[in-house]
Parts: C-alpha cells; sequence; structure tokens
C-alpha cells in the first residue's frame, strides 16, 4: 500500500497537487487508526460491563427504605488456592416497581471468627483489575452479650440512589481461605457464619 502511495506521489507534477495528496493520506490514516482506537476500547468496555453483570447470586431491590440481609454459604468454603467470588446487586427498582424516593445506603459484611479468612469487597468493578478498589480497608471486633466474638468489615462511603433515574450497583464479596490451612486439624469442623447487611433510608 505504502509503495503505491510513493508511485502515484512520484507521478504527480505539480507541488499544491503533491501536498493536497499528502494532507489527505495523512487525514486517511488519521481516520482509520481513531476507527481503531475507539473500537478497542469500546469493546473493552463492552467485555468489562458483561463480566460484571454476569453471575449474579443475589438482587436486592430497595423501593422503599428498608434494609435487608442475607447470608453466605459457609458449607461452601474450605480451603482452596483461589478466591471465592460472591456477587449480589442493590437495586432502586424491581420489575414492578420503581423508587418514589431518594434512598441511601450503607454496606457491611459481619463474621464469626471461626475461621482464618480474608475478605474485600468491590464495588461497580471487576475484582481482578489492577486498578480495582478494595472498599474493606479495615475491620473492627465485637463482642455480643453471650460474649461471642464477631468481624464488621464496613466501607466508609454513602451510597446514594435518586429516585429520577433506575440505578443498580454490583458488588463482588472475595473471600480468601488460603490452602495451606487444608493440613490444620484446627479448622476441620469449624463453620463461618458470613452475614451481608444493607441499611438504607430516605434521603430528606
Amino acid at each position: 500500500m505504502i509503495k503505491t502511495w510513493k508511485e502515484k506521489l512520484s507521478n504527480i507534477k505539480f507541488y499544491e497537487e503533491k501536498k493536497r495528496f499528502l494532507l489527505f493520506s495523512c487525514f486517511i490514516l488519521l481516520c482509520l487508526y481513531l476507527a481503531f482506537k475507539l473500537f478497542g476500547m469500546a469493546y473493552a468496555s463492552y467485555e468489562s460491563s458483561a463480566s460484571l453483570k454476569a453471575n449474579i447470586d443475589r438482587a436486592i431491590y430497595l423501593v422503599d427504605n428498608t434494609g435487608m440481609n442475607f447470608n453466605i454459604n459457609p458449607d461452601q468454603i474450605v480451603p482452596s488456592v483461589d478466591p471465592y467470588v460472591y456477587k449480589f446487586s442493590v437495586s432502586n427498582f424491581n420489575d414492578s416497581l420503581v423508587s418514589d424516593i431518594d434512598i441511601e445506603y450503607t454496606i457491611d459484611v459481619t463474621t464469626t471468627t471461626n475461621l482464618p479468612l480474608t475478605f474485600a469487597l468491590y464495588r461497580n468493578e471487576n475484582w481482578d483489575d489492577d486498578s480495582a478498589t478494595n472498599l474493606f480497608t479495615t475491620h473492627k471486633s465485637v463482642q455480643d452479650s453471650d460474649g461471642a466474638w464477631y468481624n464488621v468489615y464496613e466501607p466508609e462511603g454513602k451510597y446514594l440512589m435518586e429516585y429520577s433515574e433506575k440505578i443498580t450497583d454490583i458488588y463482588t464479596l472475595v473471600i480468601y481461605f488460603p490452602k495451606v490451612y487444608a493440613s490444620n486439624t484446627d479448622y476441620a469442623n469449624a463453620i463461618e457464619n458470613i452475614k451481608v447487611e444493607i441499611k438504607s433510608k430516605q434521603v430528606m
């Protein structure tokens, strides 16, 4: 292709015509480059979005100012090389209703301390992206009236869902239970209770 353009350029006798031909050629090349660049960005964005929305384990609908909670099945968590990944979504609408108030919500994860688990939570991000931000920067230990200890993980953020638009936030909870604990008999019959709680309120 470049050879053909060189031949055409050498056959053009006048300077102005050569200049116009070069400018036109540069314009065409620039358009092709931008087209491929934009296509790549759009495809990557689509891939990321499709990956994020796939395999939602639990859908939560905040169509009023009442929250909810659910538990992760502890029987499925055993020492493993790979982390356990759970996805859930929080929306201000469902199949038949859309919230008619602005809702602000928070989220926390409460666990027992029976197993040496590590937790991470991601919002509207693919957890395995290098730039993904873990919302759990720290946790606190609390004791109930029966003397049992719990770890509570709470992101610092409060999240707003305005009634004027349909909003869905997708969360990914990642649980690490390293394979090295497989040979440790201390955890053979231990069961970890993991509760995810969404607390919401109306924003005046």
